[in-house]
């Protein structure tokens, strides 16, 4: 993932997925002999005994959920802001999910905050907290609604070994914020955005980076 000077969000993706599976249960059988009778041309005779031997097959099939990005709808993006110490900010950058089964979605820092590769001294400050936001709609065929969450950035930083935000990570079967089923809805969106910076000591000026990775996986 390469970083670019003045901009803070370069979302990578991973799409797992789940293969279809096909089982067919062994045959219930019933061997008894079947004899042939002959039929001696009497009206209404029926030979005695069974009509025909019968054996049963039972056939289950399978099929596993996929969970992914839309093609050409991957939030790859880059988002430039200017003067973050005097203004607030926001941007969002929307994406499409192609998961057909429950699913999770996690999203790891790259820094933590917006920070300034130059060093700081005292009375001034070289990073910049910011909150990411998730919102993600979903529809299972019976139920819909919306899955949301925010977290301050410094609580998905990469470095972090354990965090109380339910998105930081990289999304697996049992990491991530769980999302019920949720193919091609519109409105799913990952979002940036801080107030004005208020402190604590002065930023230094400068070009501020981040990068965010977002990932997305099937659920158990």
């Amino acid at each position: 993932m390469r970083k670019t000077s003045g901009n803070f969000l370069k979302a990578g993706l991973t799409a797992l997925a789940l293969s279809a599976g096909f089982i067919a249960a062994p045959a219930l059988a019933d061997t008894s002999p079947i004899t042939a009778y002959y039929n001696p041309g009497i009206t209404g005779y029926t030979p005695p005994g069974p009509a025909q031997a019968v054996i049963s097959v039972n056939v289950t099939a399978s099929v596993g959920g996929t969970c992914g990005f839309a093609t050409g709808a991957a939030p790859n993006a880059t988002i430039t802001k200017n003067n973050i110490d005097t203004t607030a900010w926001s941007a969002q950058v929307p994406f499409t999910v192609q998961c057909t089964a429950p699913w999770r979605i996690a999203v790891s820092s790259q820094n933590g905050a917006l920070k300034n590769a130059a060093t700081s001294s005292a009375g001034y400050q070289n990073r910049a907290p910011y909150d990411v936001s998730l919102n993600l709609p979903y529809d299972t065929g019976s139920s819909t609604g919306t899955v949301t969450a925010t977290c301050p950035v410094a609580q998905i930083d990469q470095a972090l070994g354990s965090s109380s935000c339910n998105f930081k990570g990289t999304a697996s079967t049992t990491v991530g914020l769980p999302v019920p089923r949720s193919f091609n809805l519109s409105g799913s969106y990952i979002q940036v955005a801080a107030p004005a910076y208020p402190g604590p000591d002065v930023l230094i000026s400068g070009t501020y980076n981040d990068t965010l990775v977002v990932t997305v996986s099937p659920s158990v």
